[in-house]
């Protein structure tokens, strides 16, 4: 028979525990020694109260392992996996929400730095008037987002005819009433013909100051709002209403990859 304190030191644990265990009913020694009426465990016990510790580090409290005992799932084997398996499975929910967290934490610090930092240079450029032909985003009726958009837009480009410069698109916001804008995803063209579902844009001659985005598409947004907000009133610039747009050109590799550079044309006067 074991001693509690031989049981104790085996396990990394308290005699005051095992004592606790006991008077609950958790876990009860074999047998209590006659005359000293010292607990006593016997070897195969030991099985139990591992698994009982086991789930005490998984933050089950002693009253739902106790719970567990008294309807026989504490010792049913095939009981205790699944249940060990939906604790995996909420740890793993965790730790995804946890990683989640993180990136956006190292995001923050990131954006956080950079509006620290020094400022981005604008290029200023007198950029012609243009046509654009492409598949559009109205923020008030259209359904969905502008990334899907986009990729309806992608795969049907090949019907833009007439195109300027086959290897360089445009992302381009038409500001509306009451904040509202239409954004098109287009090629420059000729405007001879539109294909079914697109439209024409002309895009009047304007200064614009140019910045280069580098960077996934996620972190677009970002990038936005330091040009509103620091980058135009650092460097002395004044804003003026008039379409904005993106050109995606060969720099840029995919929007989910870091080495993408996307420029970005911002109406000055």
């Amino acid at each position: 028979m074991l001693t509690v304190g031989l049981v104790a030191r085996l396990y990394g644990i308290t005699a005051k525990t095992l004592r606790h265990y006991d008077a609950v009913g958790l876990f009860t020694p074999a047998r209590i020694g006659e005359g000293n009426l010292y607990r006593l465990y016997a070897p195969e016990q030991l099985p139990e109260l591992r698994r009982i510790l086991f789930l005490r580090s998984l933050g089950l409290g002693v009253e739902s392992i106790l719970e567990l005992k008294r309807n026989g799932t504490l010792n049913d084997a095939a009981r205790i996996k699944r249940l060990l398996e939906e604790k995996a499975a909420g740890i793993r929910d965790e730790i995804s929400l946890r990683n989640t967290q993180l990136e956006e934490i190292y995001r923050m610090v990131e954006y956080m730095t950079n509006t620290g930092g020094i400022p981005m240079e604008a290029n200023i450029v007198e950029k012609e008037a243009f046509t654009a032909v492409g598949m559009s985003w109205d923020s008030q009726s259209s359904e969905g987002d502008i990334p899907s958009m986009w990729q309806r837009f992608i795969s049907r480009e090949h019907e833009v005819e007439g195109k300027q410069q086959p290897a360089v698109s445009y992302g381009i916001c038409i500001p509306g009433e009451n904040e509202q804008f239409i954004y098109v995803a287009g090629f420059e063209t000729d405007g001879s013909r539109i294909p079914e579902g697109m439209e024409l844009v002309n895009v009047p001659a304007q200064r614009y100051a140019v910045f280069t985005h580098k960077g996934t598409t996620e972190k677009l947004g970002e990038t936005y709002e330091l040009i509103y907000s620091k980058w135009l009133s650092l460097q002395g610039l004044q804003l003026v209403k008039g379409i904005d747009f993106e050109s995606y050109d060969e720099r840029f590799i995919g929007p989910m990859d870091e080495q993408s550079e996307i420029d970005i044309y911002i109406p000055i006067a």
